[in-house]
């Protein structure tokens, strides 16, 4: 398979968590996905997909921004910084994370097989943010 546009394949990503769209996350992650959030709780691919489902995370705004991407056989890793506002399990959350992500090939397709943030120091608060950054 060629070299994959995980740039692309991020946005899809993202655009996906932000309309709630289980079918397309499904087809865009990995059975073997290991999905960790910035306060140390991780979740499978069944775990996350029955969360995003059932409205535990309700994504009103992500930015995510690539600043590197290494190709390796069959892999690509990747890292950059993510903001987002969301409702996790109903409280508001503005989180500001630096991430890591690997895309791997499975029979001739690209999927996210792991996804790592680490949120990153306050800077400055901003006016609208209900809760600290996690």
């Amino acid at each position: 398979m060629s070299a994959p546009d995980i740039a692309a394949l991020e946005d899809r990503r993202y655009a996906a968590m932000r309309a709630g769209d289980v079918d397309a996350l499904r087809e865009l992650m990995s059975a073997r996905l290991h999905y960790s959030h910035s306060l140390g709780d991780r979740d499978t691919l069944d775990s996350y997909l029955a969360k995003v489902a059932a409205g535990h995370f309700v994504y009103r705004r992500i930015d995510h921004v690539i600043d590197w991407m290494e190709s390796l056989p069959g892999a690509v890793t990747l890292g950059g910084r993510m903001t987002a506002d969301v409702v996790v399990a109903g409280a508001n959350r503005h989180i500001d994370n630096a991430f890591l992500a690997v895309w791997a090939e499975e029979g001739g397709a690209w999927r996210l097989i792991a996804y790592q943030p680490t949120p990153l120091p306050a800077t400055e608060p901003r006016d609208e943010d209900t809760t600290k950054a996690t």
